[in-house]
């Protein structure tokens, strides 16, 4: 039944499409206000790991909601 090549190709072609649709519907609809949070908190974990644990609760309060 799967044997042939050109089903397996339709298969993969179709869920190829579905992945980059759900990529891009994500990309926009994604909350681009927590793109400089997410930088700074990067940073502090790496700057300072001992200390970040209490600054990640205070970013995470300054996040906004997709």
């Amino acid at each position: 039944m799967y044997d042939s090549p050109e089903i397996l190709w339709g298969i993969g072609t179709i869920l190829l499409l579905i992945a980059l649709i759900w990529g891009v519907r994500q990309s926009r609809t994604r909350n681009r206000a927590n793109d400089r949070i997410a930088e700074e908190a990067t940073h502090q974990e790496y700057s300072d790991p001992a200390h970040y644990p209490q600054k990640q609760r205070n970013l995470e309060k300054q996040t906004r909601p997709s």
